[in-house]
């Protein structure tokens, strides 16, 4: 016997539903969390189907995009991380489908100390300029530079000063009455690495007789690190320090190691270390980095006041009595002088390898490093390879009284940064950092959010290597006032550098900060950063 089965397709029957997305609830959310914590905070997930029913989901995988941020767990309860804030994409997914929500988690912390009543300040403030005396406004730092020290002039706040770190995820406040703030070491790479690519705002408020003034800056926290560490040469020293980016600096090449002084440096990118021993005009020395034997000896009675290596580290260019001179870099034996037109001094090699860029002149020196008039320009000269070159040519040529020097390039080889003054250009109070493109093809550029004010020695500029960004780092020594803590020495100054506002023709730099780690009783010149 046979029986047929049929089903039925009346009316009430269907396919369920595929899912085609799904909904996580709430879709945008804010929680304020600090050292206690913070409630925590529930997802729920739904199934949308193709038909635009809701669908119950009794399991999702659930995922934080930024896991600084808390906990996210199985079931969807987000717990907030008790040491920072941030933006996190809060995940919902089963199989192909995804939703997400967006979290913003604000870390906030309130600091009192020296006795400060926080309610002195809950009154209207007014406006004020002179509150800040370090950093400047809009000053732009790499992700892991070390707490800045904020640091404020003395007006006399009976009431203390409010220190307010805010930006869309955190609010730190501090109420202190001393005139400087560095935050501890566990607070500041929080509230750096929580803004990195994007800025804080910091208000200072003074209470003074009931009454309270305010100033607010902007620090602006690039998204990456700073690299390598800087050799400088330290006058108080007598020699090389080494200062690893974020670290403190420490003797590196000194009377210690060689039993010379030592000065006017250049590093080669395979590890050698080229050097004047004893001050202007008297032997060259190189040595490997990595032992510190000799490349040029002490003893080998070689010459040259400023040098630079060919980016292949092929070979050392030296400038000696307005001559430049060439020597193998890997055995140090002297080639042959490099013809110039006039006195040529303070030679840099581009990163191609293609050119190199120094200071020339017509009408002579007293020195290398010291010359005031002598119609200083800045010139560059083609290396055709082998060590030989030609086609001189100036490519900024400042009108009197001024003098231009110190060239170095930038590590993409667009850009050349310089020296202008209108003094001697040892050690000018006016001297003041400039850019040209390596071409000459745009007029040159003043870096005045860098320079600051006149008068200062903004000197000796030097780039740091190529980034992994689109801001280039810029260093230079400055006797430039750092807060209250420090002024008078040279001490090393770092500027932020745009090359698209470069490019358009507008001061591509923002405002510079002391670089951490220095001994401020020590003069420091020459701030070579190697990778």
């Amino acid at each position: 016997m046979w029986f047929l089965l049929l089903t039925a397709c009346g009316p009430g029957s269907r396919h369920a539903p595929n899912i085609a997305e799904i909904r996580v609830t709430p879709d945008v959310a804010t929680v304020h969390t600090g050292p206690a914590g913070a409630d925590p905070l529930q997802f729920t997930a739904t199934g949308v189907g193709d038909d635009g029913t809701d669908i119950a989901l009794p399991v999702v995988e659930w995922t934080l995009s930024n896991q600084s941020t808390g906990a996210l767990d199985e079931d969807g309860l987000f717990t907030a991380s008790t040491t920072n804030g941030g933006v996190t994409w809060v995940k919902a997914r089963l199989g192909d489908a995804v939703g997400e929500a967006t979290l913003t988690s604000i870390f906030e912390q309130v600091k009192i100390g020296d006795d400060v009543d926080p309610s002195v300040f809950d009154v209207a403030s007014t406006p004020v300029t002179d509150l800040w005396s370090y950093p400047e406004d809009g000053v732009n730092i790499p992700r892991n530079t070390p707490s800045l020290a904020f640091q404020w002039n003395d007006v006399a706040a009976d009431g203390g000063y409010r220190l307010h770190i805010v930006s869309a995820v955190t609010d730190y406040t501090i109420y202190t009455r001393q005139l400087s703030w560095t935050a501890e070491i566990v607070v500041w790479p929080l509230i750096v690495s929580t803004n990195a690519g994007g800025s804080v705002a910091v208000e200072l408020s003074a209470s003074v007789g009931g009454a309270v003034h305010s100033q607010a800056i902007t620090v602006n926290v690039n998204r990456m690190d700073a690299n390598g560490a800087i050799l400088y040469w330290s006058t108080s020293a007598s020699g090389i320090k080494e200062l690893p980016y974020g670290q403190s600096a420490v003797d590196f090449l000194t009377p210690t190691q060689t039993g010379h002084c030592v000065a006017c440096h250049s590093v080669s990118k395979d590890g050698v270390i080229a050097f004047t021993y004893d001050g202007g005009n008297e032997r060259m020395g190189a040595k490997r980095i990595a032992d510190l034997s000799d490349v040029i000896a002490f003893d080998a009675n070689q010459y040259a006041n400023f040098t630079t290596f060919s980016p292949d580290g092929r070979f050392l260019l030296g400038a000696s009595h307005g001559a430049l001179m060439l020597w193998d870099a890997h055995t140090g034996a002297f080639l042959w002088e490099v013809p110039v037109d006039g006195y040529a001094t303070q030679p840099d090699w581009s990163p191609d390898g293609a050119t190199i860029a120094f200071t020339r002149m017509e009408d002579g020196a007293w020195a290398d490093w010291g010359f005031a008039g002598a119609n200083a320009k800045i010139a560059v000269m083609d290396h055709f390879g082998d060590g030989t070159f030609g086609n001189q040519r100036a490519i900024y040529d400042p009108p009197s009284p001024f003098i231009a020097y110190y060239p170095a390039w930038s590590p993409d080889g667009e850009w050349i940064a310089f020296d202008v003054s209108t003094g001697d250009s040892y050690d000018d109070p006016d001297a003041a950092v400039w850019v040209v493109d390596g071409a000459g093809a745009r007029p040159p550029i003043e870096l005045v959010k860098a320079n600051r004010t006149g008068g200062v020695t903004n000197s000796w500029p030097r780039w740091a290597p190529l980034p992994d960004d689109d801001v280039l780092w810029l260093t230079f020594a400055s006797r430039r006032a750092y807060g209250h803590l420090g002024g008078g020495n040279p001490q090393i100054w770092v500027s932020g550098f745009d090359p698209e506002r470069a490019r358009a023709g507008d001061d591509p730099t923002w405002p510079a900060f002391w670089l951490p780690g220095q001994d401020l009783a020590q003069s420091n010149h020459i701030p070579v950063w190697t990778e």
